[in-house]
């Protein structure tokens, strides 16, 4: 731990030092003249909304490789560079990536005013306590026409894990859309016309999620997953996530003996049949509760962000796909 401390103090010191040698924001951001904007992602997931509404237009670099864990991701060195060369940065937001990334973000940047938090922008939905629970769409949530308001943002936590609703998704690009014309007008017209083109494929991406979920018995609908991920999904589409292994936006959490007890009851008390460990940070925890319930455990369920040169699409049909094999036939 004392060692993870001292690199995360190293890069954030690295960063101000960077800062100080390129201006940083007290000197205020260049100006963009005939070059291609440049625009810093996150996270893959994030890079790819950006990548379907800004196209060739600009230089995009993702800070976190694929198949990373984003909530545990350790910020590289030379992250810091590449947060100061930028124009604008997307991230997730809503506590989603790790503070030390949010430092650096924060303390690299040449001006606060080029960190666009996509997050907040999608009318997220609450974590419940002990599990999700009739989340529905809440109002002022229609979901691809109009933008009502919502209601009750400014308290609880928020669950960034809005790419499970394609419908949410939509209001992610629109909102980059908004951005980038805003740093760079003379491209706003293609910009407009990428996110035209992306909501009618994202349209037909919610129809056909809706179609795999519905070849899924009602009382098959229950399932258990490794930590809160699968809420949007839950929402929008009538799974029933019962419980998690990790209550917990962090899939590093420990659980405590009696957290472990609670699930191992859930599961029981529900006959719940299926349990999905998350690719990107499988739970230690797992065995036991195979151990002691029978329940069938299924691996390989990607939540978090992008394989090598995985689309959006390709992930979420993916995930929706495995989820319906395993649950439709759960005896």
């Amino acid at each position: 731990m004392n060692n993870n401390k001292f690199f995360k103090f190293g890069v954030i010191a690295l960063s101000i030092v960077l800062i100080a040698c390129t201006g940083g924001s007290e000197a205020g951001c260049p100006e963009l003249g005939d070059r291609n904007l440049n625009v810093v992602a996150t996270t893959p997931m994030m890079g790819e909304f950006v990548d379907q509404v800004a196209g060739d237009n600009v230089n995009l670099t993702v800070l976190m490789p694929p198949e990373a864990d984003p909530h545990t991701y350790e910020p590289a060195p030379q992250d810091a560079g590449t947060i100061a060369d930028a124009d604008l940065v997307f991230y997730t937001g809503l506590k989603y990536e790790p503070a030390a990334v949010v430092k650096l973000l924060e303390n690299s940047a040449c001006s606060q005013n080029i960190l666009a938090e996509i997050g907040e922008n999608v009318f997220p939905i609450e974590f419940k306590e002990g599990g999700h629970d009739d989340h529905g769409d809440e109002e002022g949530h229609d979901d691809e026409e109009g933008h009502d308001e919502h209601e009750g943002h400014n308290h609880g936590a928020y669950d960034p894990h809005f790419w499970f609703d394609p419908g949410r998704v939509v209001y992610a690009v629109e909102y980059i859309e908004s951005k980038l014309s805003e740093f760079d007008p003379e491209n706003q017209s293609e910009y407009q016309s990428s996110l035209t083109t992306y909501k009618t494929e994202l349209s037909g991406l919610s129809g056909q999620v809706s179609d795999l979920l519905s070849t899924v018995p009602s009382q098959n609908r229950k399932l258990i997953t490794t930590h809160e991920s699968l809420g949007y999904l839950e929402a929008k589409f009538g799974l029933e996530v019962l419980s998690t292994i990790i209550p917990d936006v962090d899939s590093a959490n420990e659980i405590s003996p009696s957290q472990l007890v609670d699930v191992i009851d859930v599961i029981e008390d529900n006959n719940v049949k299926v349990i999905f460990i998350e690719a990107e940070a499988p739970s230690v925890y797992a065995e036991t509760i195979v151990t002691e319930t029978g329940i069938k455990a299924v691996e390989g369920l990607w939540v978090e962000t992008l394989k090598e040169g995985q689309s959006y699409a390709d992930f979420l049909i993916s995930a929706v796909e495995l989820i319906v094999e395993n649950l439709k036939n759960a005896d």
